[in-house]
């Protein structure tokens, strides 16, 4: 991936312009987000990417062969409520031109258009809504009950093994537009991609195995900014229930006076919107079109 570190820099950079995830800050004078804390977080420069990579060599080469090939640059800092509006504005934009269209496998798909919906673009489930950048939304829980040990969202800026530089994740991910269904994962440098169908419990379980080392769940966070890059760069939207590609957020956890709940997001074809909210994390039934996906996160020196 060495040469290409620039490319991918680019690529990120470029879609998170577009989709007005970074502004001007005012005090550094650089392109970055303000946090939740009211603080400013520059982006990660090419340098300080590079730099990481180099840091990481040892993780970088395990995992792109394991199909970890695409950086993704994730504004953990940012207020997770603004993360949405920007995914609505980019939603309406892309309909108005009429450049959204379904999720495709390869580059040599056809093009089909999805509707958008008029009213509500992005649905988010009040609970859920009202815990977004509050203590009550856990972020890489060790488990999926009280007994969590977790993170807040501020804990995780400043979390060096999570945002190598403050307040930005810069991972590595799959360039899988779809899941592996049951039974279809394939097996890549010792490592088989994770299948359509399990609970957050049992991909839990399955991200402490040796294959899976350096990987760590999806926030709601990661999975705006793919969703939004994506859009971007590719007009198709992404995470379709409908095509079995729903996606569980399984770097964060929900406690509710009736279960223990992780997060999920998603494109819904039939009413034309993104869907955000919860399941229960032992939940295999209701969500069989739902996958656990990873993100491989560089280390702070």
């Amino acid at each position: 991936m060495g040469h290409c570190v620039e490319r991918e820099y680019a690529r990120c950079v470029t879609a998170l312009y577009r989709t007005g995830i970074l502004t001007l800050l005012p005090k550094s004078q650089s392109i970055g987000v303000v946090g939740i804390d009211g603080k400013e977080y520059p982006i990660p420069t090419q340098e300080q990417v590079v730099e990481l990579f180099n840091h990481n060599r040892e993780l970088v080469d395990r995992k792109v062969p394991q199909g970890f090939d695409r950086l993704e640059l994730t504004p953990m800092a940012m207020p997770t409520p603004l993360l949405i509006d920007r995914m609505k504005a980019a939603i309406l934009k892309h309909a108005a031109e009429g450049k959204i269209c379904q999720t495709r496998r390869t580059p040599s798909d056809p093009f089909i258009p999805v509707r958008v919906n008029a009213e509500k673009q992005v649905w988010i489930w009040d609970t859920l809504r009202q815990a977004l950048d509050t203590d009550e939304l856990v972020y890489f829980p060790q488990e999926y009950s009280t007994n969590h040990r977790g993170q807040t969202k501020l804990e995780v800026v400043n979390n060096g093994r999570i945002c190598a530089v403050p307040g930005w994740s810069v991972g590595l991910v799959e360039s899988l537009p779809i899941m592996p269904q049951q039974g279809e994962g394939k097996t890549l440098g010792g490592r088989r991609q994770l299948e359509i169908g399990s609970s957050p419990n049992e991909y839990f379980q399955t991200l402490q195995l040796e294959a899976y080392q350096g990987e760590t769940g999806k926030t709601l966070e990661d999975f705006i900014t793919r969703f939004l890059t994506h859009l971007e760069m590719t007009n198709e939207v992404s995470n379709d229930v409908d095509d079995k590609n729903a996606v569980w957020c399984l770097a964060q956890y929900l406690r509710v006076s009736y279960g223990d709940l992780v997060p999920t997001g998603r494109w819904h074809r039939s009413v034309g919107r993104a869907r955000l909210d919860t399941h229960r994390s032992n939940n295999k039934l209701c969500t069989r079109s739902w996958g656990g996906s990873s993100t491989v996160r560089l280390l702070r020196k």
